[in-house]
């Protein structure tokens, strides 16, 4: 896809992308990004990244002074190599497998992304991600807190039987073994805590564009997307 032009005269084009586990949401932003000729930000690698590194430190993920520190002066990068793939930096040590670890996923969402202040402190540091180019950021919480005025915002989902195969099948692609089973009951666990935390709660803003992509290809779900921006933009 041809990166999107945008006029001199507009401010740097920002898209968030929300949604539950599993919908997706990685590999659009990515693909979006490229598409729209701008760089690309993982909301939540940035929580698990404080999760691997207090697990490495043996650091209590009850310590939230401690996981403060850890969040603000986090070090991670996201890459995409030549096998069009995102590698997530942590340390400058690629940390990808062991960030979609289900053992990581499910010691964040139980303990560091509900510390008020880990999610402030690294809420903060994700706006100065937003460039002069512009930004598509995803996460749980992109469109309700980090960037609440963003002008583009798209809540991407899809069935949970959907999401639990897709995260199946990415799992066994990475080389994580997992029985399909515990992938179903996480995914469950973590759409009950995502949606029910008292700060940064998944949920679906109003001016926000829903994007159901259980039966959608990849490239189906991005023409959508880029649909809609241009189509906003041009009527801008």
């Amino acid at each position: 896809m041809k990166a999107l032009r945008t006029v001199s005269s507009r401010p740097p084009l920002l898209v968030v992308i929300d949604g539950p586990a599993g919908s997706g949401k990685s590999v659009i932003t990515r693909r979006l990004a490229k598409a729209l000729g701008v760089p690309f930000l993982y909301t939540g690698a940035m929580y698990r990244a404080v999760t691997l590194i207090a697990l490495r430190r043996q650091v209590r993920l009850t310590d939230g002074p401690a996981l403060v520190r850890i969040a603000r002066s986090l070090d991670i990068r996201f890459r995409t190599g030549k096998d069009g793939r995102v590698r997530v930096l942590v340390g400058g040590r690629d940390a990808t497998t062991a960030l979609n670890h289900p053992d990581i996923s499910r010691l964040t969402s139980g303990h560091v992304a509900n510390e008020p202040k880990v999610r402030e402190a690294l809420v903060e540091r994700q706006r100065r991600y937003m460039t002069g180019r512009g930004l598509v950021a995803e996460g749980r919480d992109c469109a309700s807190v980090v960037f609440p005025r963003a002008p583009y915002k798209f809540y991407l989902t899809a069935s949970f039987a959907e999401r639990v195969r897709r995260r199946f099948a990415d799992l066994r692609k990475a080389g994580v073994a997992v029985e399909l089973k515990r992938i179903r009951l996480d995914m469950a666990r973590r759409d009950r805590e995502d949606r029910g935390r008292a700060t940064g709660a998944l949920k679906v803003m109003p001016d926000a564009w829903v994007v159901d992509n259980t039966r959608m290809r990849q490239e189906e779900t991005i023409a959508a997307m880029l649909r809609r921006i241009r189509g906003k933009c041009s009527t801008a």
